[in-house]
């Protein structure tokens, strides 16, 4: 009877040291645009303070590759990292991409292929700056639709159409494809999903607010919009992911980032012809 007692008090003691033990989740901040004048842009000073305080808490910034690999295999990420990606693929990409190369951090670019490498669009990122950014061996490229319209979480036929362009488009502009896909505006449905996986893509980045760890669905890997976030505000997210994994359950929520919405600058960058043959 004593040595079962004892059994238990020990279990129990251990069970409350690794409750203590930092929970290790990551988390994935996504940006827009930089230095300009947009609701979905930070400034360059505001990105570099937020890399500044990554390096001194300790947040180590790792590639999307080597996150979904951890989660693939049903293994927690290192405690406190982050993913850094940047989506809409806009020209100020280049500017960003200066502070993370001068830095040596790895980082992912989620693009709408529509825009991407063409022609008819001057604010968006050129073939010129492809060829740039591939040349950086810590640089991801991934999907971010074609048309980045509201449309595609809403009918599945035009859904497909668009999957089927953007997987196109993405094979003739970089000669590979992409396993990663993020959802326009966070906006999902089933239907959405489905065609996505049936196309191969195997990782589908959402919008929200929680950490990524072994049990994140990978059809559903969140990130959390990090252009309005102050030094104080990314620190309290980071927190807040810590502590929603050790409890497995939501913690008191961070102040809020930007909404996810359209960025009313991405119409005026619409091709003449968005098609994939117009604009090689």
């Amino acid at each position: 009877m004593r040595a079962k007692a004892l059994c238990c008090a020990v279990l129990t003691v251990l069970g409350l040291l690794f409750a203590a033990l930092p929970a290790r989740a990551a988390t994935i901040l996504v940006y827009h645009s930089f230095g300009v004048r947009s609701s979905m842009s930070i400034s360059l000073p505001a990105f570099e303070a937020q890399l500044d305080f990554l390096e001194k808490n300790g947040n180590k910034v790792i590639g999307v590759d080597e996150l979904v690999a951890t989660i693939a295999a049903g293994k927690n990420p290192p405690d406190g990292a982050v993913v850094i990606a940047i989506d809409d693929g806009w020209a100020t990409v280049m500017a960003a991409f200066e502070v993370l190369k001068r830095r040596n951090l790895p980082f992912a670019v989620f693009l709408p292929m529509a825009y991407t490498a063409n022609p008819y669009c001057k604010v968006t990122l050129s073939q010129a700056d492809i060829e740039k950014l591939r040349a950086y061996p810590k640089v991801v490229f991934a999907d971010h639709s074609f048309s980045h319209s509201p449309k595609l979480a809403k009918s599945e036929e035009f859904a497909r159409e668009d999957v089927r362009k953007s997987r196109e488009r993405f094979r003739q502009v970089l000669g590979f494809d992409t396993k990663y896909f993020a959802y326009p505006y966070g906006a999902v449905s089933e239907s959405y999903t489905r065609a996505l996986r049936e196309a191969g893509y195997e990782y589908l980045f959402v919008t929200g607010d929680s950490p990524v760890s072994a049990t994140t669905k990978v059809t559903a890997i969140p990130r959390i919009a990090a252009n309005r976030l102050s030094v104080n505000v990314l620190a309290t997210v980071l927190r807040n992911h810590a502590v929603m994994l050790a409890k497995a359950k939501p913690a008191v929520p961070a102040p809020t980032a930007a909404a996810p919405g359209p960025d009313p600058t991405l119409a005026s960058a619409a091709p003449v012809d968005p098609s994939p043959r117009a604009v090689e």
